[in-house]
């Protein structure tokens, strides 16, 4: 990501805030990525504030985990999501040609996720913010922010009546 950032217009790197979570043994590395950039950078392990910065973020590039794109989707923001390529079964490609085949975001897959396109794809997109709105809409749109309590209902709903319960598992004992 840093290589790609460098290479878009200054005018624009002064202009851009960047979160990135990093592996601890990558921080050194990945910050001398953006020295001299203007880019003002914050660099963690952990964000422990994800909901308020997804709520002021205007683009985010990421994997495309489950958890990652029902956040995103739930925050209504614009993705560029990058399936892990080793992921079981491929799942993180599904999930990210989900929310892409909405508009909710772009899938750009491992082996195009170079500098040169990262940075061609930003600059377009930086280039049109009506593009990114847009997006951000369409990633709302498709989002199931009630997904827990639906799932509890299902679950619920298959189970077979038992009586009465003692909140533990076990069923309660009727007095005689």
């Amino acid at each position: 990501v840093p290589a790609a950032l460098n290479r878009l217009p200054v005018t624009l790197q002064t202009r851009l805030r960047v979160s990135q979570q990093v592996r601890a043994e990558d921080r050194v590395i990945v910050a001398a990525a953006y020295d001299g950039s203007g880019i003002a950078v914050e660099l963690e392990t952990f964000f422990d504030d994800m909901p308020a910065r997804l709520a002021e973020t205007h683009l985010v590039i990421a994997r495309a985990g489950a958890s990652t794109v029902a956040e995103l989707t739930v925050a209504g923001r614009p993705a560029i999501l990058v399936p892990y390529p080793h992921a079981i079964d491929d799942h993180q490609t599904a999930n990210a040609h989900a929310v892409a085949e909405t508009g909710g975001a772009w899938l750009m897959q491992q082996e195009i996720f170079t500098p040169e396109t990262l940075a061609a794809r930003l600059q377009t997109l930086f280039d049109w913010p009506t593009l990114l709105a847009k997006t951000a809409a369409c990633a709302g749109r498709i989002a199931l922010p009630d997904a827990t309590q639906r799932l509890a209902d299902t679950i619920e709903a298959l189970m077979p009546e038992q009586g009465p319960h003692d909140g533990v598992g076990g069923a309660k004992e009727e007095a005689a």
